[in-house]
């Protein structure tokens, strides 16, 4: 029986790159980064998939010889905004933490009651502001890379970065 494999297989073929290799390369990094934007496992393990199924499909548009891990965490910054773009959440995470109380005794308590109020915090940022914050500091990408990422100005993507920062500032008292 003579049949023509798909044609997302083709593209995949001819860019030197299997499927399964991109998948198996890069998954940890996107569901980093979609988990970090989401705060919640399900979301960010279904936003990955989306992301990869996209690439795949897409994979034609990519350039051979640039960057391929700024290409797919691009595709995946736009699967977040554009989820949420098309369902706004009914309401966030709004943790609170008494800031009166006592220093705890045991330091890994402290990290993990600082890593959740950051993350509460983060959770309160708008999309682009916190997709540019987490890309830059959980991502280590330059400002120009982030621009492209978004669809914005280098400018841009610093300013949103600033804002962050300050807004994070302001909503952690301080603390982080």
């Amino acid at each position: 029986m003579n049949q023509r494999p798909n044609q997302n297989a083709d593209r995949v073929r001819s860019s030197g790159t299997s499927a399964e290799e991109l998948v198996r390369d890069h998954w940890a990094g996107v569901y980093r980064l979609m988990y970090r934007l989401t705060s919640n496992s399900h979301d960010a393990e279904d936003l990955t998939q989306q992301s990869f199924l996209q690439a795949i499909e897409n994979l034609d548009q990519f350039q051979p010889g640039t960057n391929l891990r700024s290409w797919l965490l691009r595709i995946a910054t736009n699967c977040f905004l554009d989820n949420k773009r098309r369902k706004r959440p009914a309401a966030m995470d709004t943790t609170t933490f008494d800031a009166g109380a006592e220093n705890p005794v045991d330091a890994n308590l402290q990290r993990s009651e600082l890593a959740a109020q950051l993350q509460g915090a983060l959770m309160k940022l708008a999309e682009t502001p916190r997709a540019i914050f987490l890309l830059r500091t959980t991502e280590d990408m330059s400002f120009r890379e982030i621009a492209d990422l978004v669809g914005t100005t280098e400018v841009t993507a610093r300013w949103h970065m600033l804002q962050a920062r300050q807004k994070l500032l302001e909503l952690t008292e301080g603390k982080l």
